[in-house]
């Protein structure tokens, strides 16, 4: 499994990143490690506000791609926006996808299905 994962600054919450990784522990790690070098070591330390499990690397980068999108913004905008007293809208938005739901489109399309309580994106081609 991997996940999609989103973190907020905690020095400037303005600041947000969205990557994907198959250790998450380790990802969150090296955001916030003093040997960082990238976007992320100007605006640690990091937290993670929200992830999703995806069933591979491939679904990961496509979950991903989507979300960082303006598409993928806007619906978390509006949850956010339906969901105001939320304490977490990103996190919430994908607790509470329904199974099936759908994103993206031709062979980049991605949908939502449930482990239990946990979501996990998958790419629709793979059910077929």
């Amino acid at each position: 499994m991997h996940f999609v994962y989103f973190l907020r600054s905690e020095s400037n919450t303005v600041k947000v990143y969205t990557g994907y990784t198959g250790d998450l522990d380790r990802r969150l790690g090296e955001h916030n490690h003093d040997d960082n070098e990238g976007y992320t070591k100007q605006f640690q330390p990091w937290r993670i506000e929200a992830c999703v499990l995806c069933d591979d690397e491939q679904t990961a980068e496509i979950v991903e791609a989507y979300f960082k999108n303006s598409a993928g913004q806007e619906k978390f905008r509006n949850f956010a926006k339906a969901n105001p007293h939320h304490p977490s809208p990103k996190q919430g938005f994908f607790d509470t996808l329904e199974e099936g739901r759908a994103f993206g489109r031709k062979e980049r399309r991605f949908h939502a299905t449930k482990d239990g309580k946990k979501t996990v994106m998958l790419l629709s081609h793979a059910q077929t």
